[in-house]
């Protein structure tokens, strides 16, 4: 620390300054002014901004404001890293601020982790510090990207008349590299085949999965990017250093917001995680201290062939409340899911701790050129599963939100699913340990429920195209969740949200559906084997007059008719989540 900084932070020290945060809307339910149609206005909900549709206002109309904007502005406003006491200015009572909550609270604030490392400290001041003191950052966000990244980082390769830029058809010299960029289509003929864009400006979650730039960037990625799609060639920079996560985090917002050549739409501080990307290390998992700890054991997984697996195991006796998962996993996964089966399973228990196979060569599919019992049980059996928690990282530690688990009894067990490709030429180990972590029932304030929404009514042309779009209604909905709304409660929040379909999927979208019939994409997948697992922190909230909309596009590339069934070469449209009411 400099002696400036130094005599700042002792200053404020002495001066031990207090503060007080911006006073919150009122929380109101939207469900409590009548049964009329007529709309009154909006309210906060203490989640977010609702319509209220009602008969009167019930002496609350000083709480009611006129449009969504003003509601979403004056209660649920967002606020720049370092803007510790919320006047969207950054300036020395922010420092005050940041020191107030060290010295007299302890809460942890988004706004004061300048440097993302999850706790409020010393570090943190002097992050700040340094900033008010240094910074002169009024650039436009992809000047920034430019200047400061693309360019010391690529376009040392990707200049003009390089062999780089050449064989790749790509100049990112700072004053060509956003035409070059900005809606594309990529040579890659891998990448061009599956949709993607050099760089989308659709913006969103459609904006990253479209983007093939942030494909080959994101390091964070790497054992999903080579395994999942090795005709993409190389990440980039080629042969690192690769970009740091501040970096990455950066330029995801700049995408997310729609990558604009002008403004300002990412915070500049993000730049302060100078940490990079470390592979995580396959390791055996220390068991929970309460909960459970399964291990699928050392299977072998042939040269250049994939494999997966079903793997029983039998459930823990007596109720117990899950808000934790640890998974960890060999080199080579794919995939890892924990399944519950469906009230609907119509097959026996399988065997317990048995490897059951669902792919050739592990398994013959034919005996005497018909199907193998075995096998088509096996594949019946992953089509009548309840998704409850899966990742396609080799490791993953995941937390439900606080107050919140999943409650489960000595009725149902885990249908565990690894799945794991094989590039090389020698045969290789997969390897799984799950942990789930219980607390107790006292703990739990809100019990989660798993979200199943699907809809059988599929009829596919052959050589078509075809989109079907399905409205689960508030009943649908409640009939789709495996427990039952408490008494009173309006609300459902969402917070797991992913889709499931067959290999002629195209386009996966998840809509919420308002009351005046306007629609919202909270949801797209592109890819029927890897849909994104998306989590909303805070949770969605969605109110009991919205609805979901499902809306999938195939492409029928077949002589025949395809229709809803069990098998790969049928169809499904499936919405799966994680929620718990109010």
């Amino acid at each position: 620390m400099s002696d400036q900084n130094r005599h700042i932070f002792t200053f404020l020290l002495i001066l031990n300054i207090h503060f007080s945060y911006l006073k919150g809307c009122d929380s109101l339910s939207p469900n409590n002014y009548g049964d009329c149609t007529n709309i009154l206005g909006y309210v906060w909900t203490g989640q977010e901004c609702s319509v209220v549709y009602g008969c009167n206002t019930n002496g609350d109309e000083n709480s009611f404001f006129n449009t969504f904007e003003e509601c979403d502005l004056t209660c649920n406003p967002t606020y720049p890293l370092g803007d510790v006491n919320q006047d969207n200015t950054i300036n020395v009572v922010d420092i005050v601020s940041l020191v107030s909550i060290i010295l007299n609270d302890g809460s942890f604030l988004e706004e004061a982790d300048l440097n993302y490392d999850l706790t409020i400290n010393v570090s943190d001041i002097v992050s700040l510090v340094n900033f008010i003191l240094n910074t002169n950052e009024s650039r436009d966000t992809w000047q920034i990207i430019n200047e400061d990244i693309i360019t010391p980082k690529c376009s040392f390769c990707h200049y003009e008349g390089s062999s780089y830029s050449e064989t790749s058809n790509l100049v990112l010299d700072v004053s060509q590299a956003y035409n070059q960029l900005i809606n594309r289509v990529p040579d890659n003929e891998s990448a061009k085949n599956d949709g993607l864009l050099l760089l989308s400006n659709e913006g969103g979650l459609l904006g990253l999965l479209t983007s093939f730039f942030w494909e080959k960037i994101n390091i964070t990625n790497e054992l999903h990017f080579y395994s999942d799609h090795p005709q993409y060639a190389q990440l980039m920079p080629l042969g690192g250093p690769y970009l740091n996560n501040g970096e990455l985090k950066f330029i995801e917002r700049w995408i997310w917001e729609g990558a604009p050549e002008t403004g300002i739409v990412a915070d500049p501080l993000i730049l302060n995680d100078t940490s990079e990307y470390e592979a995580p290390e396959f390791v055996a998992l220390d068991p929970p201290i309460y909960g459970v700890q399964y291990h699928i054991e050392p299977f072998d997984v042939y040269p250049n062939t994939e494999r997966e697996l079903l793997y029983y195991v039998p459930p823990v006796n007596g109720d117990y409340f899950i808000n934790r998962v640890e998974m960890s996993m060999a080199p080579g996964s794919h995939h890892f899911i924990a399944y519950q089966f469906s009230d609907d399973y119509s097959f026996s228990d399988p065997e317990l701790y048995e490897l059951r196979d669902i792919h050739e060569p592990y398994i013959d599919q034919t005996i005497s050129g018909n199907p193998n019992p075995d096998w088509i049980q096996n594949v019946m059996t992953l089509q009548q599963h309840i998704f409850v928690f899966g990742t396609q990282w080799p490791y993953w530690d995941y937390s439900l939100p606080d107050g919140v688990a999943l409650k489960f009894d000595s009725n149902y067990g885990f249908d565990l699913n690894p799945h794991y490709f094989n590039y090389t030429n020698e045969t290789i180990q997969g390897e799984v340990y799950f942990n789930i972590h219980a607390v107790l029932p006292s703990e739990v304030e809100h019990e989660a429920g798993i979200l199943q929404l699907g809809d059988n009514d599929i009829t596919l042309p052959p050589q078509q195209i075809t989109t079907l779009t399905e409205v689960f209604s508030r009943n649908k909905i409640l009939d789709g969740i495996n427990i039952d709304p408490p008494s009173g409660s309006s609300n459902l929040n969402i917070f797991q949200l992913f889709s499931h379909a067959h290999q002629l999927m195209t386009r996966f979208d998840i809509l919420i559906l308002q009351p005046n019939g306007e629609e919202e994409l909270i949801y797209t997948a592109l890819d029927y084997e890897h849909p994104p697992i998306l989590e909303f922190d805070p949770p969605l909230v969605l109110q009991n007059n919205q609805s979901l909309i499902s809306r999938v596009t195939y492409n029928n590339t077949t002589d025949n008719y395809v229709n809803f069934g069990l098998f790969s070469t049928d169809e499904m449209k499936i919405i799966f989540g994680l929620v718990y009411f109010d």
